[in-house]
């Protein structure tokens, strides 16, 4: 799918683990990791980490165009009050980094949506372009709005 090198990605990883053994608060540890790219060698990377045990909050947002990043980095630890912040710069002197920044923001706004997708109500057939009554649709409809799978839905 990038050999043609125009398209987007996104890809997204999450692990949580849960444990409560009775004596006390249970035990949570998350770990999510997101990246998307975009054609020309932009990427952002974004990944948070959350640990009830060691009290540990961690979340970091890289932005990166073709081999030069920059990656801002934020932790504290709830048990012991400590707060980090951390800019790494790849490929890049740190007096580079506005410039970087107004160049990555350049670059990303080629790709972002301008509008909302809309959705197309279903029109009658012969009725002269009028709209159907009823609620929104979209213009392609997947097998589970057929009327054969209409009594299969549960409601919740």
């Amino acid at each position: 799918m990038t050999a043609g090198g125009n398209c987007q990605t996104f890809s997204s990883s999450t692990v949580i683990s849960y444990s409560n053994t009775g004596d006390g608060a249970p035990k949570v540890y998350q770990e999510t990791s997101e990246m998307r790219s975009a054609p020309g060698g932009i990427r952002e990377t974004r990944r948070t980490v959350r640990d009830s045990d060691s009290g540990l909050e961690q979340m970091s947002i890289g932005h990166h165009i073709r081999d030069r990043a920059h990656i801002l980095q934020r932790s504290r630890n709830h048990r012991t009050g400590d707060q980090e912040e951390r800019q790494d710069y790849i490929n890049l002197d740190e007096s580079e980094a506005a410039a970087f920044d107004d160049e990555w923001r350049r670059e990303t706004s080629r790709f972002r949506q301008q509008r909302p997708l809309e959705f197309r109500r279903h029109e009658a057939s012969g009725g002269g372009g009028r709209r159907a009554e009823g609620p929104p649709r979209l213009a392609i409809q997947g097998p589970e709005d057929s009327p054969s799978r209409q009594s299969r839905r549960y409601d919740w």
